[in-house]
C-alpha cells in the first residue's frame, strides 16, 4: 500500500512515499481503508525531532475517517463496509488500523473530512468541558482561544449544555466565533480580558497555545471556580480555585467523545472548520506540514478522494 512517512527528522520536505505492507490487526483491532486524516501538532513535533530523535522509518498519524475493510476476531458492532471514524494509528497510508473501543460509525450527514478533523481537537475539548471543566447548565464558562479547534469546539460543547458562553481571541476571528452561539467575546488586542471579566467566570477553559496568558486565568475565575488548561503551570494566585491541566485519562474514552461530537455534528450543532483540505500525495503531505509550522485557520485535512 501507499505510504508517507519519514526516517530522519527534519523540516516538512523529510517526507517520503513508501511501498509498505498493509497492517497486520490484532483480535481487538479494525483495519480501516482510509478516506481523510488530520494533521495535527503533535505530528510536525515529532517529525521536527522536538521530543526524540527519529532512528526507523515512522508512518505517522491519528485521526482518521474511512471504511472499515477488515474485522478482527472478538470486534462486534460494526460490519465491513462501515464508515467510521477513529484515534488510531499510521493514518498516513491507504489503510490504517485502530482498536475498536477508540472507533465509532459516522453518521451518514458527516464527511469523512469532518470526521477526520474533529478527531483529536475534538477529544480535548470534549475531556476539557465534560471532565476536567464539569461544565454544568447555567454556568458561566471562559473559553481563551476561541478560535482555535480545541476552542471552538470546547466553545459550541458548552453552549449545548446550556451554559453562558464568553469567547476570548483576536478582533480578527471575532465574527468567527460569535457564529458559533457564544454569548459574548473580549479581543485581547483591543481589551485586556482579565479586567474586563474580573471574577466572572465559573470555569474558564485555556486552548490558548501552550496555556497562554494562564496567570490572567486567575482574575477571570470566580472563587472556588475552575481553570482548566491545554499547558502551562498553574496561574500564580492566592485567589481560591482549582487548577486542572487537560491531560490523559480513562475516565473518559475516546468513543464516549467521538460518539457525542458526531451525534451534535449530525445534528447541527457543532461544526468544525476546515481550512486547508489537500490532496493524497506527496506534495500534499509535505505542504501541510509546511501549513502547521506558520499560523493557519482551520483544520489541515487530507482527502484520499475529494469527489
Amino acid at each position: 500500500m501507499k505510504a508517507f512517512g519519514y526516517d530522519h527528522n527534519g523540516a516538512a520536505d523529510v517526507f517520503e512515499e513508501y511501498d509498505v505492507p498493509t497492517p497486520d490487526i490484532s483480535d481487538q483491532q479494525i483495519l480501516i481503508e482510509t478516506k481523510a486524516f488530520n494533521l495535527n501538532n503533535f505530528e510536525k513535533s515529532m517529525r521536527a525531532g522536538d521530543y526524540k530523535q527519529t532512528t526507523h522509518r515512522v508512518i505517522p498519524g491519528r485521526d482518521v475517517a474511512g471504511v472499515v475493510a477488515k474485522l478482527g476476531a472478538n470486534v462486534t458492532g460494526f460490519n465491513v463496509g462501515d464508515g467510521v471514524v477513529a484515534h488510531g494509528h499510521g493514518s498516513y497510508a491507504e489503510y490504517a488500523y485502530a482498536d475498536a473501543s477508540r472507533t465509532v460509525k459516522i453518521p451518514a450527514n458527516v464527511s469523512f473530512a469532518e470526521a477526520a478533523g474533529i478527531v483529536t481537537p475534538g477529544i480535548t475539548a470534549y475531556k476539557a468541558v465534560y471532565y476536567f471543566g464539569a461544565v454544568k447548565s447555567g454556568q458561566t464558562v471562559v473559553v481563551r482561544g476561541a478560535s482555535g479547534g480545541v476552542g471552538s469546539l470546547a466553545a459550541q460543547l458548552a453552549v449545548n449544555l446550556g451554559a453562558t458562553v464568553i469567547g476570548i481571541g483576536s478582533s480578527r476571528n471575532e465574527s468567527y466565533v460569535r457564529s458559533l452561539g457564544v454569548n459574548d467575546y473580549v479581543s485581547y488586542n483591543k481589551q485586556d480580558p482579565a479586567m474586563v471579566l474580573t471574577n466572572r467566570a465559573d470555569v474558564v477553559i485555556n486552548s490558548a497555545l501552550n496555556g497562554a496568558d494562564i496567570d490572567a486565568d486567575a482574575q477571570i475565575v470566580k472563587d472556588n471556580g475552575i481553570i482548566t488548561s491545554v499547558g502551562g503551570d498553574k496561574p500564580l494566585s492566592n485567589k481560591p480555585f482549582e487548577f486542572k491541566p487537560i491531560s490523559p485519562t480513562k475516565a473518559v474514552s475516546d468513543a464516549e467523545a467521538l460518539n457525542t461530537l458526531l451525534k451534535l455534528m449530525a445534528e447541527k450543532k457543532l461544526t468544525i472548520k476546515i481550512g486547508y483540505q489537500l490532496p493524497f500525495t506527496i506534495d500534499g503531505i509535505i505542504e501541510g506540514h509546511q501549513l502547521l509550522g506558520k499560523q493557519h485557520d482551520g483544520r489541515i485535512v487530507v482527502t484520499v478522494d475529494p469527489s
